[in-house]
């Protein structure tokens, strides 16, 4: 029987029934390779946990708590569905976590009445700063196996290789979802913190050329191809996403 990273997660969160934890378990007692799998699974699950521990210490509380208040007044008696998967990494490797500082933020952005997912990623885009990701400093396996994860679910070969920008530094990798579309964000960071993000959202759209825009005083790209849509976004020149989108464009 093959046995595929998603199972293995499943695994690993105490998700499948008994049947399936048993003959999952004897292969496991009697193949090598797959064991060696289970573990790097469940390393880099402890890993990016740490790292993400250290985004929830700089979420912006006092802004928080204003944009939690005022949803609720707005929406008393509406109850709103989440739009952020807060378990969505699965089918790559095992994460109890999303990015815990920065899902917060997206969850309040695109929670509000918005079909434009890229009018959403603007906005909480708009809340990170130079401190945001800039303390995540993975290892070359880590972030392998955070893009292959984050690529599962959205449909595209994500490696360091074909993600890497000239000048930014690879900082995280996770998976939100918008209206029920897996959303991708890989966050990469400039010399002096500034985050640059590319988002990839399977939503089944239409083929589109590249285009340059302003959302929220940012400069952004957007393309879409193969039932995908992708934006990069950062507090950068507009050559220079344009640059960046370009090289993706590309490779991806």
């Amino acid at each position: 029987m093959t046995v595929d990273d998603t199972q293995l997660v499943a695994l690993i969160d105490d998700e499948l029934d008994e049947e399936a934890k048993g003959r999952l378990l004897a292969q496991l007692a009697v193949d090598e390779g797959l064991r060696q799998r289970y573990e790097a699974l469940r390393e880099a699950g402890a890993h990016i946990s740490t790292s993400f521990d250290a985004l929830l210490g700089m979420a912006p509380l006092p802004q928080l708590t204003a944009a939690l208040w005022s949803e609720a007044v707005a929406r008393p008696a509406s109850p709103v569905r989440p739009r952020i998967a807060r378990r969505d990494l699965a089918a790559g490797f095992a994460l109890g976590l999303l990015v815990a500082g920065a899902a917060a933020w997206i969850a309040l952005s695109l929670a509000r009445p918005a079909n434009d997912w890229r009018s959403a990623v603007a906005e909480y885009t708009d809340l990170y700063t130079n401190e945001t990701f800039s303390p995540l400093k993975p290892d070359s396996s880590l972030e392998a196996l955070e893009l292959a994860a984050v690529g599962a679910r959205v449909g595209a070969k994500l490696t360091p290789e074909n993600v890497a920008l000239p000048g930014l530094r690879f900082t995280v990798a996770f998976m939100l979802a918008f209206d029920g579309w897996p959303l991708g964000a890989i966050a990469f960071v400039d010399p002096n913190g500034s985050p640059v993000l590319l988002c990839i959202i399977a939503n089944g759209g239409t083929d589109s050329s590249l285009r340059l825009e302003k959302r929220d005083g940012l400069p952004l790209a957007t393309w879409s191809r193969d039932g995908r849509g992708y934006l990069v976004i950062g507090r950068q020149p507009e050559q220079r996403i344009a640059e960046f989108a370009r090289l993706l464009e590309q490779r991806i």
